[in-house]
């Protein structure tokens, strides 16, 4: 097993590495540097709206302190990120079975979750922090939910575990406590008396951590920690709902690498066919686990794993379609959990049924001759033959399928590494000696990681000019603290600051150097001086004068 994940590991590195880096991942980049260096808590800084503090910035700063402060941490966090998603997929996966069957289980739950396409899965699964990690705590929750099921603990550690995983993404409380919730009314519901202890226990449990979750974040923020922004959750109206169940659709598609317009030639229209029929079966799988649990009598135990799960992908996806985030494909993060859920899914129920399936054979072969399974010439010899060369078939073709998926990913991991954004914007400050600046948030945290910290450049947006309260920390913008003698806009993105603009708020630059994407002028005064701020929603006359930052009681 270490091999294999040692393997993966590398694999996804150079996909990964493939994709870049850019602002997003460079702000958590340094969110870890500045905890490892004196601000554990992140005082003064304002995250997005999804802080990554107990998860992905964790593995940052351990990934820091191994391979350095450099733009390819952020490369080496994507693939850990994604090594340790595939490890508990197929760990849950597995379940407590053995044999062939727990070989079943964790192949197909690895086959579906297993080979991010170079395209739009690569770019939500395979670069900056957004939400890929999430599933990471939520599926180590639901397994100490099965293997402690009996433990007078487990309640607790559940509890614990998924406020864990909301501190960091609020997104947890959707798909992880909310399924729990409602899983254990269900249960209640029609469960019989014995076993609703444990049901009611873990109904407290789902609402015990949001309530944990928010008095963490609130004592983060009493302790003079981090801020962080509301998320943009708010309910679409019911004309728009066709569209966003249209982006849901080519949203999954890319998260399962079954998007076609990622595809080039006939072999990847082909994958795009193989991964198709992974999404099919992942949402099939979905449906039958949910009507089993729907149809499911009170006196059967049923999977209570496998309904928490498929609860979760309906919960997400519903939130989604429902609300105004399906803007366009970019949102396709926001449901990238469905892919590991539905992996588990798959793995739990289609390998137990290949398994029984392969052993149902193997008894009837036993029973029809006294010679074993290699003599069926005694009794029922047509259907005996029929049934072991169909279930022979099925080995083959899924033997090549994963040939085939391990080729995908071993193809895709040859493709060249790109450079990481603005490294020639960072490369020009560094060798000028240019030490402090402006940047438009695209040009700015970036460039701060790509030099490793010598040359620091602060986000920008907005016209006029203003700190951008996001990914940046209020002591960046202080005019007696710093000296800021240049000004990198990019030219991709004129909304976050123009030249014209500039120059009108600043006065004309002392020298102006042009990149394929950005301009850096520079200044013979501090830019800091009577720098406003935006800071979301409103503006203020500095950084500093920004209003405290709202604790949500719900995320």
């Amino acid at each position: 097993m270490a091999v294999g994940l040692v393997a993966l590991f590398a694999a996804y590195l150079r996909i990964a590495s493939a994709m870049g880096v850019n602002a997003d991942g460079a702000s958590n980049a340094l969110q870890a540097w500045d905890m490892w260096h004196g601000n554990p808590l992140l005082t003064g800084w304002t995250v997005t709206d999804v802080p990554f503090y107990t998860n992905e910035l964790l593995l940052f700063v351990a990934a820091e302190l191994v391979v350095g402060f450099h733009a390819g941490v952020v490369n080496v966090v994507a693939a850990l990120v994604f090594t340790l998603l595939v490890f508990m997929v197929g760990v849950v996966a597995k379940g407590r079975a053995t044999g062939a069957e727990a070989g079943w289980r964790v192949g197909l739950a690895v086959a579906v979750v297993g080979v991010p396409v170079l395209g739009l899965a690569s770019s939500v699964q395979l670069t900056s922090p957004d939400h890929t990690g999430t599933a990471i705590p939520l599926l180590l929750t639901w397994l100490v939910l099965e293997r402690a099921a009996t433990k007078r603990w487990m309640p607790w550690a559940v509890l614990a575990l998924l406020a864990f995983g909301q501190v960091s993404d609020p997104l947890a409380m959707y798909i992880g406590a909310l399924p729990l919730m409602l899983v254990s009314i269900w249960r209640l519901r029609r469960g019989r008396s014995g076993r609703r202890g444990t049901d009611a226990r873990l109904l407290i449990a789902g609402f015990g951590s949001i309530v944990l979750a928010q008095l963490v974040l609130l004592g983060i923020r009493l302790a003079g920690g981090f801020g962080a922004h509301a998320p943009p959750v708010r309910l679409a109206e019911l004309s728009r709902l066709p569209e966003h169940l249209w982006i849901a659709a080519q949203a999954l598609a890319g998260n399962f690498g079954a998007f076609f317009a990622d595809r080039g030639g006939a072999p990847g229209a082909a994958m795009a066919v193989v991964h198709s029929v992974g999404l099919v079966l992942a949402m099939w799988t979905v449906g039958l686990v949910l009507s089993q649990a729907l149809r499911r009598k009170g006196t059967e135990p049923g999977d209570r794993l496998g309904e928490l799960l498929a609860v979760g992908v309906l919960v997400n996806l519903g939130a989604y379609v429902v609300s105004t985030l399906p803007g366009d494909l970019g949102t396709a993060r926001q449901i990238v959990a469905v892919v590991p859920f539905s992996a588990v899914l798959v793995g739990r129920a289609w390998g137990a049924r290949l398994a029984a399936a392969k052993a149902r054979l193997a008894f009837a072969g036993r029973r029809s001759s006294p010679r074993g399974v290699g003599h069926l010439d005694d009794a029922r010899p047509g259907l005996l033959r029929s049934g072991f060369g169909r279930f022979a078939a099925g080995q083959a073709l899924a033997a090549v399928l994963m040939v085939a998926l391990a080729g995908e990913l071993a193809i895709q991991a040859t493709t060249p590494a790109r450079a990481p954004e603005s490294q020639d914007v960072a490369q020009w400050l560094d060798a000028q000696g240019m030490s402090y600046g402006l940047g438009s948030y695209w040009q700015a945290n970036n460039v701060t990681l790509i030099t490793s910290g010598r040359v620091h450049v602060i986000p920008t947006t907005g016209n006029p000019i203003s700190g951008y309260r996001w990914e940046s920390r209020v002591q960046w913008y202080d005019p007696a603290l710093h000296d800021a003698r240049f000004l990198v806009l990019d030219k991709a993105h004129p909304g976050m600051g123009a030249e014209a603009t500039a120059i009108a708020q600043f006065g004309r630059p002392v020298a102006r150097h042009e990149f394929s994407r950005a301009l850096v002028l520079v200044y013979d005064h501090n830019l800091l001086v009577g720098l406003p701020a935006y800071c979301i929603p409103g503006n203020a006359p500095s950084m500093a004068q920004c209003p405290p930052h709202k604790i949500p009681l719900v995320p």
